[in-house]
C-alpha cells in the first residue's frame, strides 16, 4: 500500500484516542462486479496517456430509469479522437461507447445499451439524471469533450436524444453538471461547468508532467439553462448574472447552504479559485467565493478542485463542504451567515490525503450512524499511476477517521479513481457505492453490515414542484438526532448519485418526525414513522 508513514503514523494515534468508535462490527465493501455481470471497462481512447482531455473523465450514475424501484447503472465512455489522440489508437475508433445496466433486482445486472436506444459515443465525462419534464420518468444528460447529449426517457425503457431539439448540445468541454430547480417554478434547471479550450498543438511544458496541465490553455465560461417547461431550454447565463468567462470547471454540485429555500452552486476549479454562486432568490446568482472563505484551500492557495459534494458534517443544520483535490482535500464547515471555514486539518483529513490525487468526495452515512462519513477516489492525473481509495469515518462530526484498512480488500487495491456514485442498489437499507475508473474495470462495492443499525430512504415525488422533488430540503429527527438534507442531482465528480434520501438512524426504530419543505415552499410533516423502509412521500396538492 501506498499510505505514507505520516499517514500511517497519524491513523495510529487516531486509533488510540478512538478505540471506543473503531471496534468490532464496522461494515465492509465487498467488489461484486463480476458477480453482479458489469464487464465494462473504460477507455480514454488512446494506448498511451498523452492528454488533458484523456485524463480528465469519467463518471457514472445510479438511478431508475425503468421505474421498478430499483437502481440502475450508466457508464460513460471515452473515444478515440484524431484532434486529441495519438495515432497509435486508432484500433479503439468507432468501437468505445457508454453503458446501460438494467438491475435484475437480484443483484445482477443486464447491458440494455443497446436496446434502450443508447448510442453514445463521444469523448464522455459526466452523466446526471433528472426528469426535466415531469412525466414521471427519469432522463439523462451527458457531458463531452464536444457537443453534450441529452436523452429523453420515453417511458418504455427506451430513450431519444433530443440535445438539439432541447437546446443544450454545447460544443464546449462540459464536465461537471447539476440539475436544480433554481426559480422554482415546478421544472428542474441545468448548470453546466466548462473546462478549458484545448489546443492539441500546445507543446511548452514541463516534461516531467508528461502533458500541458489546465494553466496551459484558456478556461471556458460555464452554462445556466432555464427549462422553459415545454421541453426546450434557454441560456441564462448572463440574465441570472453568472459570469466567470475565464474558469475551469471540474466538479459541480448544488444545495441551499444558507437554507433560504432555493438552490446555491458550487463549482470546483481546476489551478485556480474555486466559485460559489448565491441563489439571490429572484432569478440571479451573486459570486460569493471569497467572502465565504470556499474560494481557495486553507491557506490562501488556489487548489485543483475536483468533486465537492454539500452535507451537514457536525449536524448543526447547516449544509457543509468537501472539496478533494490534487494533493489535498478541503472539509469546510458551514459557520452560518454565509460564511466557512476549512477544517481540513482539524478533521484528520489533511495528513491523509496529502498523499493522493483526489477527484470524488462522497458524503454518505456507510455505517447508519446518523453522521455522514466520506469516501474519496484517487489516481494519478499525469500517468497510469494507481492509488488505494480512501474511506473515513466519522466520529460524531467532531473528525474524520481513516478506516480504509478494516473496510475490506478492495481498499488494499489501487486504481486510476475518477468519479463514484453512491446509492443503495440492492435496497437493503445500506449505502453501496459505484466507481468509474480511468482506463480500467468499473466497480461495484456491496456495503455488508451497514444495516446493522437502522435507517430510512426518502423518495420524493412533487407534484408542484419538480416531479424528482430536487431541491427539497428534509429535516429528520429521531433519537434526539436531527439531520438535514436536500433532495439533489449532481454533485461529487461528474456523478449522479441516488435520488433518493438515506438517514442513518443507529439504534432508533422508529423516526419522531419527518419534515419536508418543498421547492415550492410547501412545508409537509410526518410523525412516527417506521424504519428500515422505503417511504415515498408525494408533495400534497395543497
Amino acid at each position: 500500500m501506498r499510505r505514507c508513514l505520516f499517514a500511517a503514523s497519524l491513523v495510529g494515534m487516531l486509533w488510540v484516542t478512538g478505540t471506543a468508535v473503531l471496534g468490532e462490527g464496522l461494515p465492509v465493501y465487498t467488489d461484486v462486479t463480476k458477480e453482479a455481470g458489469i464487464t465494462f471497462v473504460h477507455s480514454f481512447g488512446d494506448d498511451n496517456l498523452d492528454s488533458i482531455v484523456e485524463t480528465t473523465g469519467a463518471g457514472c450514475a445510479f438511478f431508475d430509469y425503468n421505474n421498478d424501484e430499483y437502481l440502475d447503472i450508466y457508464l460513460v465512455n471515452g473515444a478515440y479522437d484524431r484532434v486529441v489522440s495519438h495515432p497509435s489508437g486508432r484500433h479503439l475508433a468507432g468501437k468505445l461507447k457508454d453503458a446501460l445496466y438494467r438491475n435484475n433486482r437480484d443483484g445482477t445486472f443486464t447491458d440494455v445499451t443497446k436496446e434502450a436506444g443508447i448510442d453514445e459515443d463521444g469523448f464522455g465525462m459526466g452523466a446526471f439524471a433528472a426528469d426535466y419534464d415531469n412525466d414521471g420518468h427519469v432522463d439523462l444528460f451527458v457531458t463531452n469533450y464536444g457537443p453534450d447529449a441529452l436523452y429523453h426517457n420515453d417511458g418504455d425503457g427506451t430513450f431519444t436524444d433530443v440535445s438539439q431539439k432541447a437546446g443544450v448540445n454545447c460544443d464546449r468541454w462540459g464536465v461537471g453538471a447539476t440539475w436544480l430547480d433554481y426559480d422554482n417554478d415546478g421544472f428542474v434547471d441545468l448548470f453546466v461547468g466548462n473546462y478549458l479550450t484545448y489546443d492539441p498543438d500546445y507543446r511548452y511544458y514541463y516534461a516531467a508532467d508528461n502533458f500541458p496541465g489546465p494553466l496551459s490553455y484558456k478556461g471556458q465560461p460555464d452554462v445556466l439553462y432555464r427549462n422553459k417547461g415545454d421541453g426546450t431550454f434557454e441560456d441564462v447565463t448572463q440574465k441570472a448574472r453568472i459570469s466567470d468567462p475565464d474558469g475551469r470547471a471540474m466538479g459541480v454540485t448544488s444545495g441551499d447552504f444558507d437554507d433560504d429555500g432555493d438552490m446555491d452552486i458550487f463549482v470546483c476549479n481546476d489551478a485556480m479559485e474555486n466559485h460559489m454562486h448565491l441563489n439571490n432568490g429572484d432569478g440571479t446568482f451573486q459570486e460569493i467565493a471569497l467572502t465565504s472563505g470556499t474560494a481557495f484551500g486553507e491557506n490562501g492557495e488556489s487548489t485543483s478542485a475536483m468533486g465537492p459534494d454539500f452535507g451537514d458534517i457536525n449536524r448543526d443544520g447547516l449544509m457543509d463542504l468537501t472539496v478533494p483535490d490534487l494533493g489535498y482535500c478541503c472539509v469546510y464547515l458551514n459557520l452560518g451567515n454565509g460564511v466557512f471555514q476549512d477544517k481540513s486539518s482539524l478533521f484528520g483529513v489533511a495528513g491523509v490525503m496529502g498523499q493522493f490525487n483526489s477527484w470524488s468526495g462522497n458524503l454518505f452515512d456507510y455505517d447508519n450512524d446518523g453522521y455522514l462519513d466520506f469516501f474519496i477516489t484517487n489516481g494519478n492525473a499525469h500517468r497510469l499511476e494507481e492509488e488505494e481509495n480512501v474511506l473515513f469515518r466519522n466520529e460524531r462530526g467532531q473528525r474524520f477517521v481513516d478506516v480504509s484498512a478494516k473496510s475490506g480488500k478492495i481498499f488494499e487495491q489501487e486504481f486510476i479513481g475518477r468519479g463514484a456514485a453512491v446509492g443503495d442498489y440492492d435496497n437493503d437499507g445500506d449505502m453501496d457505492i459505484l466507481v468509474l475508473n480511468l482506463n480500467s474495470r468499473a466497480l461495484l462495492l456491496r456495503n455488508d453490515g451497514g444495516n446493522r443499525n437502522h435507517w430510512l430512504i426518502i423518495r420524493t415525488v412533487g407534484t408542484k414542484s419538480n416531479r424528482c422533488g430536487i431541491g427539497a430540503r428534509i429535516r429528520l429527527t429521531a433519537g434526539g438526532l436531527t439531520q438535514i438534507a436536500n433532495v439533489k442531482s449532481g454533485s461529487s465528480y461528474l456523478t449522479t448519485s441516488d435520488l433518493r434520501v438515506h438517514f442513518g438512524l443507529g439504534k432508533e426504530t422508529e423516526v419522531l418526525r419527518i419534515e419536508i419543505r418543498w421547492p415550492s415552499g410547501r412545508v409537509q410533516e410526518l410523525n412516527r414513522v417506521k424504519a428500515n423502509q422505503i417511504l415515498t412521500v408525494k408533495e400534497p396538492a395543497e
